[in-house]
């Protein structure tokens, strides 16, 4: 059987790609949607795992045609773009599930080839807040704090930024015990 992993940051999946073929699938990766979408028609994969942006298109569209060709492969997004309407927008589209990055990988792989909806109580699931506050996070470091290019990144009001790195700065006051 094989897994495909589609993700334009591919190299970062080594580890999880690692884990899948010690389980003995054969592990197909792919860091465009056209290659993942020519891999997935060749391989016919039995489980893959998406990210939604890519340099070329959107992994939905991955998981529209795995829907129409391939109904038995079970399909995940893995993405650092979760929110309810993607969710809900994924689900129609035919994934089997949602996962926010990033994820315990233990935690992935028992969504990704689990055939059932049992999580197991150790793996560590972060809150969606933390996801958002980690994601802003990692776009000030890509722009070097500048706030103004991080909240173009992130298709927000500059204001609104500065509001949640305030917010983000007293809860990391308040958990350590200093006063603002």
């Amino acid at each position: 059987m094989a897994v495909l992993i589609a993700d334009p940051f591919v190299e970062r999946s080594a580890s999880l790609a690692s884990n899948l073929a010690a389980l003995g699938y054969e592990v197909v990766r792919c860091s465009t949607l056209n290659a993942s979408m020519s891999a997935c028609l060749e391989a016919r994969p039995s489980h893959v795992l998406t990210e939604l942006p890519f340099p070329d298109g959107c992994g939905m569209d991955l998981v529209r045609l795995i829907t129409a060709h391939l109904p038995s492969t079970r399909t995940v997004v893995h993405t650092w773009f979760a929110d309810i309407p993607t969710a809900v927008a994924a689900a129609k589209a035919g994934a089997y599930d949602l996962v926010p990055k990033p994820t315990d990988e233990e935690f992935l792989l028992n969504i990704l080839l689990s055939d059932t909806d049992r999580v197991p109580a150790e793996c560590k699931i972060r809150s969606a807040g933390w996801v958002r506050q980690e994601h802003i996070e990692q776009i000030m470091r890509i722009t070097s704090s500048n706030i103004s290019a991080a909240a173009r990144k992130l298709q927000l009001d500059r204001r609104s930024l500065q509001r949640m790195l305030k917010r983000y700065e007293d809860q990391a006051r308040s958990q350590i015990g200093i006063d603002g």
